[in-house]
This record gives structure tokens, sequence and C-alpha cells, in this order.
């Protein structure tokens, strides 16, 4: 091994993101035809098993707002993503029309998509029944994992949901009609991390910006917590906040990707050269080290100060895309 070649091995080897993890390629029949057509990534989405691209795609409003009327652009535009090695497809109930929409590409292309969506409801009934409209939607009959939606301290009892919605997916889960199961949310990450120690998901979702929020506990709190579990942790937001600290989206990207126990991001899906852009991005990444992500969140919070991001103001609703 040259020298050059081995500094590269111990600076990777030395981190945990999804930036440093066992990559792999990931396979598509077209890629494979245009061997210059770059193709994302994947790693291993924690304890799940499940292999996943590091970038995924998320397809809340950002998706539904501009294509809602167009199906044709909306399905070239996963066709695009699944081209280039994304397997890792987000939705929800709280989506409005997004199910409904990914539904023929999901049909045509299912044992190529990591599938996922999540139910806000907090009792059995109501997220038996919420799954049962998602998968009638997507036209499939099993997730590959599904989510308890958007946590909010003071207003969700982790008591009740254990008792109810948590019920009832720990069935969905031992019934193969989920492979796997997890919690979502960035009102706190008190909550997210108390979610994980009491439900013991298989995954979460929740917030890595630059920013650091909530005084940096969704790294130092949560995210460790959920890294002794072996769970899969996938990261949102990443760009809200930032974008305003005019900082590139290429270290955004991997800011949050060289997170020790970070395996993927999930980014809205809007335009076609945003998501070449987004492609091209990941498939550039160098990890950066603790003192380089150090040294970013300090020129993040310089330019941005102590203003709270959208997401941490109260009444924001978790509708919208997840960039």
């Amino acid at each position: 091994m040259s020298h050059d070649s081995r500094r590269d091995f111990l600076k990777k080897a030395a981190l945990g993101g999804a930036l440093a993890a066992g990559l792999t390629q990931g396979r598509s029949a077209r890629a494979d035809d245009q061997p210059d057509r770059r193709v994302v990534p994947r790693t291993t989405l924690g304890k799940t098993g499940r292999e996943v691209s590091i970038l995924g795609l998320g397809l809340g409003s950002a998706y539904t707002r501009p294509y809602e009327n167009d199906p044709e652009t909306a399905q070239a535009l996963l066709e695009a993503a699944l081209d280039h090695g994304i397997n890792y497809f987000d939705t929800a109930r709280a989506y409005g029309p997004s199910e409904q929409m990914i539904a023929p590409v999901v049909k045509a292309h299912r044992d190529r998509i990591y599938l996922v969506s999540k139910s806000g409801a907090r009792d059995y009934d109501g997220l038996m029944r919420e799954f049962e409209i998602t998968t009638t939607n997507l036209g499939v009959d099993r997730l590959d994992l599904y989510h308890l939606h958007n946590l909010k301290p003071g207003q969700d009892d982790l008591g009740r949901m254990e008792r109810g919605c948590l019920r009832a997916i720990r069935e969905l889960r031992e019934q193969g009609a989920i492979g796997h199961f997890g919690v979502t949310g960035h009102s706190g990450a008190q909550i997210m991390t108390d979610a994980i120690e009491r439900f013991d998901p298989d995954a979460v979702l929740t917030i890595f910006p630059v920013s650091r929020p909530d005084q940096g506990r969704y790294e130092t709190q949560t995210l460790a917590v959920a890294r002794q579990k072996k769970m899969g942790v996938i990261a949102m937001k990443i760009f809200r906040r930032a974008r305003e600290a005019d900082l590139q989206a290429s270290k955004m990207v991997s800011y949050a990707l060289s997170l020790p126990g970070v395996h993927t991001a999930i980014i809205g899906l809007d335009r076609l050269d945003h998501l070449i852009d987004n492609v091209n991005t990941v498939t550039n990444l160098e990890p950066m080290d603790e003192a380089e992500r150090d040294e970013l969140h300090r020129i993040a919070k310089a330019r941005l100060g102590n203003d709270p991001a959208p997401y941490e103001l109260a009444g924001y609703r978790d509708a919208h895309d997840v960039a």
C-alpha cells in the first residue's frame, strides 16, 4: 500500500460516519450501461442489516408541490435517482399526495427501493389504519422501514405511545408487514433520546445540521445512544439554517455524513439539476474529522447568531421537505 493510500485508509478508519463506513457501490442497470454515470455509494443501515444509499430522497412538499399535477416529471425524477443508485425513498402520511405520486415507480422497481413511510398516529387503531392507507396508496403489502413520526416534548406521552402506536408497530414488525421501525423528530434531543432508550427502535431519523441545535445534544446525546444501540441513523434538515450561513452545500453534507454513527442523509427532491448536484456532491465528498467539523460549526454559529431555526419554533408542522 502506498503512503498516500495508507494515509487515506487511516483517516477513514478513524471516522465513523457514512463516509467512512464500509461503503459499496450502488447498482443500477442503466448506470452499468453508462460507465461515466456517477453512482451514489451505499452502506449498511445499522442493525437493520439493509444496504442503503448514503443520499436518500425526501419526498415531502419540495417534491409534491411542483409535480402533483405533472406525473410524468414526478416519475422521471425518481427514475433518474434510481439510475444514480439512490434507493432510499422517504415519504409519510403527512406528505399529502406523496405516497400516491411515487406508487407507479415503486411498483415498477420495488426490489430496487428501500421504502420508508411514517405515521403520526399515537393510538393502536390509528396507526393500523394509517398503515393500511399507506400500503394501499403505495400499492405494496410491506414497508422496509416505518417510523413513528415527529415526536414532540410536552405533547407526546411515551407511556401512552407504548400502549398504543408502539404496540401496533411492533405487531406489524412481528407479522413481517414492516421490516423495521423507527422514530423521528426535530423538536428536542431529549424526547428523541428517551424514545430510543424506551422503545428500542431499529432506526432514528433526526436533525444534524452544522448549527448543532439544542446545544449540540442531537450529536452528544441522541446520536451517542443510537450508536450504542447500533441503530440505523438517518440525518435530515442538514441544509436548514446552514443556507443562511452562506456555506457550501458539499460541506454541509460532508458534516452530517462524517458524524460517527450517521448512515445516510435525506434531502428534498425538487429538480433534476439539484438531484445531479447532490449526487455529484456525495460521490466526491471527503470525510471531515472532529476538528474540521468543530471549525465549520464555529463559522456557522458566527454567521447565524442565536436565532432559532423554523423547526425549533412552536407550531412548526413537519409536512414539508426534509432538506
